[in-house]
């Protein structure tokens, strides 16, 4: 299919780019032991074994079994949500690992001075390679009517991971414009964890986002897609009201597969019934002209 051949080419391009980011993240890291490039190092490890992962899930999610009919589409969902737990659990351990560092450094007087001499070159390159990914795949599922859980779930990634570069670079030039013997000498020390700060307070949002939607989904309820809803439920409305006058449907979205459920309040005749199965059809070429991945059902 069209649809899912766009999100599994968007997902070749993120793993390589996930790659190349995590080997730059890893050597920055290493050379300048700066902990809020630890965050920005592990997030972009995670990113790239993540998309390797959705790759897969999204080659077999439309594998069809005995046990599921439609699909494996709940493995997209379930991505979601197991992806946005490991940004929650990275934020938190970042978080915990600089104010230790801050903490040892006011308590006890404890701290190296950060070294930041390849900082820059790298945040730069960061930032413009995780928003360019970001806007990438952001376009890839706007073009399939953003029906991807997958590449929402990796275009929000990538615009994280896009901040933390951004405001680590920020801090950095600052720190050019400060006297390690004056009185704002202690953020050499600890200018990560104010850093680090700042970037999980801005970035917790999107993953928490990204989990309750994909929880939406595994657990079959119904779209929150006002978008999605209006343009299926007009084509229902539209064909459904030639045959019935007391209908209505609800949809229901896991991953990429869109399930539509019209509801029949009314006493249906076998004249009805036979008339209600031509216009099912109907229904179907209309919208998969948008939206390929769909079922739809009656229930009486």
């Amino acid at each position: 299919m069209i649809q899912k051949n766009i999100e599994k080419n968007a997902l070749l391009v993120s793993s390589i780019t996930n790659f190349i980011i995590t080997l730059a993240g890893i050597w920055v890291y290493w050379t300048t032991g700066i902990q809020a490039l630890f965050l920005d190092c592990v997030f972009s490890l995670i990113a790239f074994i993540s998309t390797v992962l959705a790759s897969v899930i999204s080659r077999i999610s439309q594998k069809k079994t005995k046990s599921y009919p439609n699909g494996m589409h709940f493995l997209e969902p379930l991505y979601g949500i197991l992806k946005s737990l490991l940004i929650l659990f990275l934020l938190g351990m970042s978080f915990v690992t600089t104010f230790q560092t801050a903490y040892n450094y006011f308590l006890f007087g404890v701290g190296e001075i950060m070294n930041t001499a390849p900082v820059l070159p790298y945040t730069l390159s960061m930032v413009i390679l995780c928003f360019g990914l970001g806007i990438y795949n952001k376009k890839q599922n706007n073009k399939i009517n953003n029906t991807s859980t997958i590449l929402t779930a990796e275009s929000k990634g990538n615009f994280i991971d896009g901040l933390q570069s951004f405001g680590i670079g920020i801090a950095v030039v600052m720190l050019y414009f400060i006297d390690v013997q004056g009185e704002l000498g202690f953020l050499w020390y600890t200018g990560d964890f104010f850093i680090t700060s700042v970037l999980v307070i801005i970035s917790i949002k999107e993953p928490i986002s990204v989990l309750l939607n994909s929880f939406k989904e595994i657990s079959n309820s119904i779209t929150s897609d006002k978008k999605m809803f209006n343009y299926i439920n007009s084509i229902v409305s539209e064909y459904t009201n030639t045959v019935v006058k007391n209908s209505y449907c609800e949809i229901i979205k896991t991953g990429m597969f869109i399930t539509v459920r019209i509801h029949l309040t009314e006493k249906i005749t076998n004249e009805k019934y036979d008339k209600l199965i031509e216009i099912r059809e109907l229904i179907y070429n209309e919208v998969t002209a948008k939206y390929e991945n769909i079922s739809i059902d009656y229930a009486f």
